[in-house]
């Protein structure tokens, strides 16, 4: 099969289980998904998590248990299970690094330890859908997928 290209107004219609999209900010399109997810993206940007105790720290090591909570990076995925909210089953945010290669490749893990689900991009601004597609083709040779203009 071929990358379709859905237009504007068929960017929400079913079709796909994971849409894929750019951080807040980089996109038009995760804004409007944004207000459809009851503003989740936009709470879950300003969250700061909570530093575990310098204390605690010390008990763990002193005791030798191994460290049960791991810090998460800035720059990693979010995926926000949508069913009741979109016609999809998720709708992960992949921070776009200004580099298509490293962004189709992000997606392309995502997407791989999703089992391969139906998939729709949203690409930021001024990314064509021919080069995706060449940047998606270095990590995946399958390429039934929807891709979204900006």
């Amino acid at each position: 099969m071929a990358v379709n290209v859905l237009s504007q107004a068929g960017a929400f219609n079913p079709g796909s289980d994971l849409w894929v999209v750019p951080q807040l900010g980089k996109s038009e399109w995760t804004s409007k998904l944004d207000w459809y997810l009851n503003f989740q993206l936009c709470k879950s940007s300003r969250h700061v998590s909570n530093q575990v105790p310098g204390f605690l720290n010390d008990v763990i090591k002193e005791t030798e248990l191994t460290k049960f909570y791991r810090p998460v990076a800035q720059n990693a995925p979010m995926m926000i299970a949508s069913e009741t909210l979109l016609p999809n089953k998720w709708v992960v945010v992949i921070p776009w690094t200004e580099d298509l290669a490293s962004w189709s490749q992000a997606i392309s893990q995502v997407w791989s330890g999703l089992q391969q689900p139906t998939l729709r991009v949203f690409l930021p601004p001024g990314q064509s859908t021919g080069n995706f597609q060449q940047a998606w083709l270095k990590h995946q040779s399958h390429q039934d997928f929807t891709v979204v203009l900006d």
